[in-house]
């Protein structure tokens, strides 16, 4: 049936007001309806995809992005309807999913489809993540201008840059579908023992065995104390806390799982470009910013604990040297976020599911589940070989004269496991000492204020240079409670993500005040 895409805008103006997400679907498919309660003839059950089109194609257009994808799989005259009326549902579905987001919603010149819903997701990651990268603690201030790139900027630096983080976020992805692809697969063939195999397989879970040979210098599990414990710790399946553990999780299973995701990962990028490659690492300089190791400042300790669902155990490690790590590519962290993928982020940052309170502290709360279901020693196998693949991949983005003197150091004998992201150098995010001109901040005027969080905003001022001390020679004009800056479309995305419980204050002593540093 050819309809003309005019007739549906009354309709889509009223659906605009409703947005269906899959999670709001499930939910209705699961509340019975009085009807199943009563067999009428005359009234038969109509599935959704007998429905007309001029009925399909306003329901569809209100749904966001992911379940618009997630309806496509459901039948084939579902995902025809979608693909026939796609120039009509695409820039609905996008503007429910993005609004006021007019840049990222520019029509493209090749016309409305799926492919350009699916690479939306990706543009606005890398959008929020440079737009809230001046969310840095105030030392990072550059030459009296913020870092950050703000999201509506349309100038040619804001655009290239934008660009490349979305490469970044789409090299991550597929970097966590092998990992994916790996934990879902249960047919993996496994050999049979041999009497070889059954003898060292039993010597190397005896307690003696583990107790010596443990390699983990934090390993609680297979200390001396456990020698003559009982049978059931010699799968080492403790936990840091008790009920989150996963007793079917084997260390040996972990082991043979992630070193099939490394090889797997060495693999594919061995296939890739050195800019694809470098838009990763660009990545992981921006997402060191996103981790805090305290709780968030304007909240109260009680209150932000409140937030936590009542089934977690809030853990306790040592969280500032854990986000620190994520710089040296062995942080248990980069083991997770590459475990977990984008959806992580795409789900906290959403812009049309911030009435859900549990959005707000989606990424902490999956971070604290995850690390309570697992021990000491599996943590430790996991940064193990993300290490591992960090420094291969972080190895081929070095310079040649880097490189040369890697070689060289490994040549003397030296062991080095780690390399920092400081050593592959990034344009836009040089260090905030080095002096640069207001043409390098091109995205920001000059003694223009801009808004960071809450009521707080700052004034960019050129000629701003750092003392030998480390504080800024020039005060920093920090303003509060003016409601005349532009705040942009993202002022609602809880962009920062708070591991710990201390306060700041705790942390860096000074940086809850209005001086140099703020913490947020």
């Amino acid at each position: 049936m050819q309809t003309d895409s005019l007739s549906y805008k009354p309709r889509l103006a009223v659906a605009s007001q409703i947005v269906l997400t899959s999670s709001s679907l499930q939910a209705t498919q699961s509340i019975p309806s009085q009807c199943d309660n009563f067999q009428c003839d005359n009234h038969p059950k109509t599935r959704m995809h007998k429905l007309p089109d001029d009925i399909l194609i306003p329901i569809f257009s209100s749904c966001d992005i992911e379940t618009l994808l997630n309806l496509r799989l459901t039948c084939t005259s579902v995902c025809a309807v979608i693909q026939t009326y796609i120039k009509t549902i695409a820039p609905a579905s996008a503007r429910t999913t993005f609004p006021n987001c007019e840049l990222l919603l520019t029509p493209p010149e090749t016309g409305h489809s799926i492919r350009w819903l699916r690479d939306l997701i990706p543009a606005q990651l890398a959008s929020v993540t440079l737009d809230k990268d001046k969310l840095r603690r105030h030392p990072y201030v550059n030459s009296g201008f913020l870092y950050g790139i703000p999201s509506e900027s349309d100038c040619a630096e804001a655009i290239h840059w934008r660009q490349r983080l979305t490469n970044g976020w789409r090299v991550l992805r597929s970097f966590h579908l092998i990992s994916a692809r790996a934990y879902l697969s249960r047919n993996d063939k496994r050999k049979r023992p041999n009497a070889f195999r059954k003898v060292s397989g039993g010597v190397r879970t005896s307690h003696i065995w583990q107790a010596v040979s443990c390699q983990y210098a934090g390993c609680t599990e297979h200390g001396m104390k456990h020698v003559f414990g009982s049978k059931s710790r010699r799968d080492s399946h403790d936990s840091h806390h008790e009920v989150c553990k996963d007793p079917k999780q084997s260390i040996s299973e972990v082991r043979r799982k992630e070193a099939q995701i490394l090889k797997s990962r060495i693999a594919h990028m061995r296939a890739m470009s050195d800019q694809d490659l470098l838009d990763y690492v660009y990545l992981w300089r921006l997402l060191l910013h996103v981790f805090r190791p305290y709780c968030k400042s304007d909240v109260p300790v009680l209150d932000f604990i409140r937030h936590s669902p009542l089934d977690i155990f809030i853990p306790t490690p040592n969280w500032p040297t854990i986000i620190s790590d994520i710089a040296q590519g062995c942080s248990w962290l980069n083991w997770f976020i590459l475990h977990a993928g984008t959806t992580l982020f795409s789900t906290q940052w959403s812009l049309f599911s911030q009435s859900e309170p549990t959005s707000t502290y989606h990424i902490r709360d999956t971070i604290w589940r995850a690390w309570n279901a697992r021990t000491t020693h599996q943590i430790e196998i996991e940064r193990e070989y993300v290490s591992k693949f960090e420094f291969a991949l972080r190895k081929r983005c070095l310079s040649s004269e880097r490189s040369k003197r890697l070689e060289a150091e490994i040549a003397r004998g030296r062991t080095i496991n780690t390399i920092s992201i400081d050593c592959i150098p990034w344009v836009y995010d040089q260090h905030h000492r080095i002096p640069k001109p207001p043409s390098d901040f091109p995205w920001y005027k000059p003694t223009e204020a801009v808004w960071l969080d809450g009521e707080s905003s700052l004034r960019c001022t050129p000629g701003s240079s750092w003392s030998q001390p480390g504080e800024l020679r020039h005060e920093l004009d920090l303003l509060r409670g003016n409601d005349d800056i532009e705040r942009g479309p993202l002022v609602e995305v809880p962009y920062l993500v708070y591991l710990g419980t201390d306060s700041a204050g705790n942390l860096w002593p000074g940086s809850e005040g209005d001086g140099t540093e703020l913490a947020f």
